[in-house]
């Protein structure tokens, strides 16, 4: 069950919107606009977190606040109010309050005090419990959590942490943000979240960049409602390098718009992003429309940096499968200076990097120990350079693919839905590339 809010406003198209900000964070509220009921309400009732305005009739927020803390002390307050003066907001504070906030709300600072006010108070075995992560035969870990849960072996408090958090919010309505670095292992962390709930008959999706538009989320949904599934969740990488028309068909999938119209089976998103949601609208790089539709569910995924008692674990698990799939007479040991190597090492390319790493020296050892001289031998011909060297690339080929395919629109009289068609891509893709602002037109 989602965590409990109980909030206070005696104006009811504030009201309102607070209850829609707490919603769609997947927060259960309890609304009210009377300071006399809501007292009641939190007296007969357990909430995680009260907001409440200033002023009000009856009771001021001060005054409820002070009946409320009465009754549960340890409850967290935030107060959200038009006006309130110095004095008065040094008053709150004494009083316990977690956070004061002026209308008009920055509604991301709102939901990240409001998390770590709960999460403040939440018992040791939640909040900071260590799970101990042990090592087996072949590398294979398991921890103390009470779910499944392998893209790391959480031996780290950032991955520990970061593994709670995600199944915590695994029950998200709408989207959910991951802000990391670039060569998360994004496939992993979908599988996590799918067997969070394997039994909800749920279906779930990577999406490359260059492969979403509108045909591909149609066919992704009609996948999905094929195969039984009551829900799809799509995870998306990168939305602030979109372009407009992919854009436009994420916003119609949601809604149910335009070609969507026809399909019932709901939809939520997973959007992987290297910095937070407002940074990037700070920065220019999303526009207002997805900068609110991104909404203010998001969580930080841990980078190699912060993980290094996890990388020899996920080593060995690497070393294991990489083995079994090659067919090696033996499996290769991870020595203790190789090892010490990996934890190390600044991997640019992140987990990937890592991945690709540790098999090609598996691939190489045929069966041998690892050791720490091979290890670097595997580094020096790829990892980190090749990363970089990749990521330079990239630009380059998709100017080349541009080119490619304006080419082809030419040659085929100048018809978007023909060169769609011969080049197995999404029409919106053609209508970017061919003309400026999306428009193609044929001439005459």
């Amino acid at each position: 069950m989602g965590k409990r809010i109980l909030i206070l406003d005696d104006d009811s198209d504030f009201n309102n919107l607070l209850t829609d900000i707490y919603a769609q964070a997947d927060y259960e509220v309890v609304s009210e606009r009377d300071p006399e009921v809501a007292v009641g309400l939190f007296r007969d009732d357990n909430f995680d977190l009260v907001v409440t305005d200033q002023k009000m009739p009856g009771l001021s927020g001060e005054e409820f606040i002070r009946e409320i803390k009465r009754l549960k002390p340890e409850v967290p307050v935030i107060m959200v109010s038009g006006y309130l003066d110095n004095d008065t907001i040094r008053n709150l504070i004494r009083e316990g309050v977690g956070g004061v906030f002026l209308k008009p709300l920055n509604v991301f600072s709102l939901l990240k005090r409001t998390s770590a006010l709960i999460e403040s108070v939440q018992p040791d075995s939640e909040r900071t419990g260590v799970a101990r992560s042990v090592e087996a035969e072949g590398g294979d870990f398991e921890h103390g959590l009470p779910f499944s849960f392998d893209s790391y072996p959480c031996r780290s408090a950032a991955s520990l942490e970061f593994a709670k958090k995600l199944h915590h919010l695994r029950g998200f309505k709408n989207n959910l943000v991951l802000i990391g670095e670039d060569g998360t292992d994004l496939a992993s962390l979908l599988e996590d979240i799918r067997r969070f709930d394997a039994e909800a008959g749920e279906a779930f999706a990577l999406v490359e960049l260059e492969q979403l538009g509108e045909a591909t989320l149609l066919a992704a949904l009609e996948e999905a409602k094929q195969a039984g599934a009551n829900r799809l969740t799509l995870m998306v990488s990168r939305p602030d390098r979109l372009h407009p028309g992919q854009i436009e068909a994420i916003y119609a999938a949601a809604k149910k718009k335009g070609a969507f119209q026809a399909s019932n089976l709901p939809l939520r998103y997973i959007f992987f992003v290297n910095e937070d949601i407002d940074s990037l609208y700070d920065g220019g790089k999303i526009d207002d429309n997805l900068y609110m539709f991104l909404g203010t569910t998001e969580i930080k995924v841990p980078g190699l940096k912060e993980l290094r008692e996890d990388i020899p674990l996920i080593a060995r698990r690497v070393i294991k499968s990489e083995a079994a799939r090659q067919g090696l007479p033996s499996l290769p040991e991870l020595e203790s200076p190789a090892a010490a190597l990996l934890r190390e090492k600044e991997w640019p390319g992140g987990m990937l990097e890592l991945k690709r790493t540790v098999r090609a020296v598996v691939a190489a050892s045929g069966g041998q120990p690892i050791s720490r001289e091979a290890l670097e031998e595997s580094c020096s011909r790829g990892g980190g350079n090749a990363c970089e060297k990749v990521r330079n690339l990239k630009p380059l080929l998709q100017l080349r693919r541009n080119d490619y395919l304006k080419a082809v629109h030419l040659l085929g009289g100048e018809e978007p839905e023909l060169t769609a068609q011969v080049l197995g891509v999404d029409r919106t893709l053609v209508h970017e590339i061919v003309t400026p602002g999306g428009q193609t037109e044929k001439r005459g």
